[in-house]
């Protein structure tokens, strides 16, 4: 597979204030019991059904994230322009999403959350780079949306317009 520059590193609980470590769970990790299909993601979100095929998987094989819940999730990332998204400058087009896919680490618990990040016009969030943020949960309800300000908290220190650069 092909060496990349970059990777979506969707950073940040993209939820409300706490104390500790950004997304960090303190809990247990969720049971699939009663749970929907995480692939199956609201209309709504801006997520396509058919991404794994119509995206550039930017990842030769699932790596730990770092960034969301400091270390429990195995990922795979999308991404919509994959000519934008290693690109070494310059702004990303609008209408590009990333797409940040977590698994339970080692693949023990199944799907966990789909995490989105789609460049919007200018004007839409014009002090963290005109990004919309999304969060899917693994029970496939949309749990956040929109200029989310935990997520561009981490993300307004990425190197390339708010995206992250891969650790090889």
């Amino acid at each position: 597979m092909r060496t990349l520059g970059l990777l979506l590193a969707l950073i940040g609980a993209c939820g409300p204030s706490q104390k500790g470590p950004v997304g960090v769970s303190s809990g247990a990790p969720p049971s699939d019991a009663g749970v929907r299909d995480a692939a199956r993601v609201p209309s709504d979100a801006g997520i396509p059904a058919d991404y794994e095929t119509a995206f550039t998987k930017m990842n030769a094989a699932r790596f730990i994230s770092n960034g969301h819940a400091a270390g429990r999730w195995d990922v795979d990332v999308f991404a919509s322009d994959k000519d934008a998204f290693v690109a070494a400058r310059g702004e990303i087009p609008v209408g590009t999403k990333l797409l940040k896919i977590h698994y339970e680490l080692g693949g023990a618990g199944g799907r966990g959350p789909i995490m989105m990040m789609e460049k919007r016009e200018p004007g839409y969030d014009t002090e963290h780079g005109d990004w919309r943020y999304v969060v899917v949960a693994s029970t496939g309800e949309l749990v956040k949306d929109g200029p989310i300000a935990a997520c561009a908290g981490c993300h307004d220190d990425a190197p390339h317009d708010h995206v992250f650069r891969v650790r090889e």
